[in-house]
C-alpha cells in the first residue's frame, strides 16, 4: 500500500508541474503512468485522471490570476463547450473506439507544435472578443471535452495553440485562461464518471492532493518565462503528446495483428 502511494504521489507531483508550467491538466502524463506502474486500462485511468485534475487547475489558476493572466471571454465559451463534450464523452467511455479521437488529437497536437517552434515568441496582440469569434469557441470546447474525456489527452494542449494563433492570446494569458476552463470541465467530468462507476476517487484525490503542492509554483515560473522560451517549451510537449498517442495506438495495432497471427 506504502508503494501504490508514493507512486500515487509522484504521478500528482509531475502532473502538477505540468499543469503550473504548461497550462494543462496533466491528464498527458497521469493517464500513461497510470497505466505503466499500476496496468490499469485506458478507461479506468482516464476517468481517474480527470477526477484529479480539478485541484490542479484551480491552484494553477489562482497562480495565473493573481498576474491578470486569465482572460474569462475567452474561458466561458470554452468552458461551456468543453462541459457539454466531458458529459458527452463520459457517457460514450465504454462504448466508442478512440482511435479516431486520438487520431485529431495527434494532428492538431502536431499543427500547433509546428506552428509555435517555427516562429517561437512570435509578437501577440489583445485578445479577439467579438461574439462571432468567441462563439467559434464552443465547439473547440466541445471537441476538447469529447476527446479529454475519451482519452485523458486534449485539454490544454488543445487550448492553448488555439488562443494563441487563433484569438492572439500571449502564451501565458492562454495557459491561464486554458486552466480556468478546465476546472468545471474537470469536474463535471469528474462527477459524470463517479455516477457510472468508472476511475478510482480515493486515488484521485491522492494524486490531486500532491498534484497542488508543484501547480502553483510552477505556474509562477511560467509567468516569468520569456515568450520564445514558453512556445518552444510547449511546442515540445505538443510533440511528446502527439509522438505517444501515435506511438501507443500503433503499438497496440502490431499487438493485435500478432494476436490474430497463428
Amino acid at each position: 500500500m506504502r508503494r501504490l502511494r508514493t507512486k500515487l504521489a509522484v504521478t500528482g507531483i509531475v502532473a502538477g508541474a505540468l499543469a503550473g508550467l504548461f497550462g494543462v491538466g496533466g491528464g498527458v502524463v497521469i493517464v500513461p503512468l497510470l497505466g505503466l506502474w499500476f496496468g490499469w486500462d485506458q478507461r479506468k485511468a482516464v476517468a481517474t485522471s480527470f477526477i484529479a485534475l480539478a485541484p490542479l487547475a484551480v491552484v494553477a489558476a489562482i497562480g495565473y490570476a493573481l498576474h491578470g493572466d486569465v482572460d474569462l471571454y475567452l474561458a466561458v465559451p470554452l468552458a461551456a463547450g468543453s462541459m457539454i463534450g466531458a458529459w458527452l464523452g463520459a457517457a460514450l467511455l465504454n462504448r466508442m473506439p478512440l482511435s479516431v479521437l486520438r487520431g485529431i488529437f495527434a494532428v492538431i497536437a502536431l499543427l500547433g507544435a509546428a506552428r509555435l517552434l517555427t516562429s517561437p515568441g512570435a509578437p501577440s496582440s489583445l485578445p479577439d472578443h467579438q461574439w462571432w469569434h468567441l462563439a467559434l469557441l464552443v465547439p473547440v470546447g466541445v471537441l476538447v471535452g469529447v476527446i479529454a474525456a475519451l482519452t485523458g489527452i486534449g485539454g490544454g494542449t488543445i487550448m492553448v495553440p488555439v488562443m494563441q494563433l487563433g484569438f492572439g492570446a500571449s502564451a501565458v494569458l492562454a495557459k491561464g485562461t486554458s486552466l480556468a476552463t478546465i476546472i468545471p470541465t474537470s469536474l463535471l467530468g469528474g462527477y459524470r464518471n463517479i455516477k457510472l462507476g468508472n476511475g478510482s476517487l480515493p486515488d484521485a484525490l491522492w494524486i490531486g492532493g500532491f498534484g497542488v503542492l508543484t501547480s502553483f509554483p510552477f505556474s509562477q515560473i511560467s509567468v516569468g518565462l520569456p515568450p520564445t522560451l514558453a512556445d518552444i517549451m510547449f511546442g515540445c510537449l505538443l510533440l511528446f503528446a502527439a509522438g505517444r498517442t501515435v506511438w501507443g495506438d500503433l503499438r497496440n495495432l502490431v499487438r493485435k495483428r500478432e494476436s490474430l497471427t497463428p
